[in-house]
């Protein structure tokens, strides 16, 4: 065993963990200042769901692993709650208490403490779900830690594991007792450790030096300089198209009638709406579905019908090319028209499940009541609506993952009703894909 002086001394005088943690705490400030903390606020203030919270949380959690919530008892543990709740709106009401962070390591304790429980009592209701108890002070201490990661450490197995091997923890009789008694240890680490290495330490520093001492491999960090990769997966918005086929590259800007789009389209003397429902229906038969294309001159029908003949389900969408955003408004009757003129013969053709997708540039003032009504009252299974630019990066994945199939991509019209964000589009990657080890600092 290595004493936790040496351990830091060490991470201190490795140049290479230096600059690779460096980097990676920028990028967990970033993301958790500009997608992480805003998605938890809309959360708190009512703006969004629980549904799409899980979806997007997890989603961005996939798109940037540095927290260890990708794992079983982050990403996974969230699935299995909401699976095992026989109300959302349950979980939903006590999940908006219990990640705001406490006032106390006290409040703490008892926090835990009652999510556990609450937890243990999903398990028992629903074997099939099996929530694990214990992963609830990972949980709660990841929401806590983003929102002040001077005040709570998040409780990694990593470094769990290292302390109990140097006699500096044990778990206590309750999650939430052990969870501050970590909180004690983690403080005098970060004390001793600001006196060997004369600055001030982090909690996350405690954590990245234990884990580059349990886990890493220095020469897996001169592997990943020298051929230029990374273990982090490219973020959406820094995807330089390098997939995108030229046809439907430029989907988003002609969406939004850019000056660029405009220009570039104005010697074929073609409608910009026309050209936008052309690049869409392009854009659904290369994602695999069979794309029977309506639109303009067809009468009073949406642009298109992409029908997945092997998975039993379809889409019926509608291009809307605007500026400034779509907004629904009184087109639900429109809507409502197309959904009846075309529903009972995809019904009597065999799909099982039917679903309405508009696409635009970007949706503005959306309220839920219609889009609950159109589910409601007329025989669809989910109404979504779709960015250009989301759409375009569900391609991205299709194409630049070729385990992904239809049934994977039924996930972002079937999942919930709404604006579907692109951090939630890491949902429809498949579970064997993911990280089936323990949750650890990366």
């Amino acid at each position: 065993m290595t004493s936790p002086d040496e351990v830091f001394r060490d991470f201190a005088d490795s140049e290479e963990a230096q600059e690779y943690y460096d980097d990676h705490n920028r990028t967990r400030d970033e993301v958790a200042e500009e997608n992480l903390g805003p998605l938890i606020d809309e959360f708190l203030n009512g703006e969004v769901d629980i549904v799409e919270f899980r979806n997007r949380n997890n989603g961005l959690n996939k798109q940037h692993p540095l927290w260890g919530f990708d794992g079983f008892v982050g990403g996974m543990h969230f699935n299995k709650l909401l699976k095992a709740v026989p109300d959302e709106s349950e979980l939903e009401e006590k999940l908006r208490d219990v990640i705001q962070p406490p006032e106390s390591d006290a409040e703490a304790h008892e926090t835990i403490d009652a999510f556990a429980e609450y937890t243990q009592r999903l398990k028992e209701n629903d074997l099939d779900s099996d929530p694990f108890p214990k992963s609830t002070i990972f949980f709660l201490s990841y929401f806590w830690h983003i929102q002040q990661p001077d005040e709570w450490p998040l409780y990694y197995p990593t470094t769990e594991q290292y302390l109990k091997e140097e006699g500096l923890f044990e778990m206590e009789e309750s999650y939430g007792a052990s969870y501050v008694d970590f909180i004690g240890t983690m403080d005098d680490l970060r004390e001793e450790a600001s006196t060997w290495l004369e600055t001030p330490v982090e909690y996350r520093d405690v954590s990245n030096a234990i884990y580059w001492h349990e886990e890493w491999d220095e020469s897996e960090i001169e592997e990943e300089e020298t051929s230029g990769e990374t273990k982090e997966r490219d973020t959406f918005v820094d995807v330089d198209k390098p997939y995108l086929p030229p046809v439907v590259a430029d989907l988003d800007e002609v969406a939004a009638g850019t000056d660029e789009a405009v220009n570039r389209y104005a010697p074929v003397d073609t409608d910009l709406a026309v050209v936008f429902e052309q690049k869409c229906g392009r854009l659904f038969e290369m994602l695999g579905f069979d794309t029977e294309i309506l639109g303009q001159g067809s009468g009073r029908n949406p642009d298109g019908i992409a029908i997945a003949a092997r998975n039993d389900y379809a889409v019926i969408y509608d291009a809307k090319k605007r500026e400034d955003g779509y907004r629904i408004g009184r087109d639900d009757r429109t809507i409502r028209e197309y959904i009846e003129a075309h529903t009972r013969r995809l019904r009597d053709q065999g799909k099982r499940h039917i679903y309405f997708a508009i696409v635009s540039s970007s949706f503005r003032d959306t309220e839920e009541s219609t889009l609950r009504d159109l589910r409601t009252n007329t025989d669809i299974d989910n109404i979504v609506l779709l960015k250009a630019e989301v759409l375009q990066e569900l391609l991205r994945m299709r194409l630049e993952e070729p385990y992904l199939n239809l049934n994977d991509v039924e996930w972002v019209f079937g999942n919930r009703p709404g604006e579907i964000q692109s951090e939630e589009l890491e949902n429809i990657v498949p579970e064997w894909r993911q990280s089936d080890t323990e949750f650890f600092v990366s």
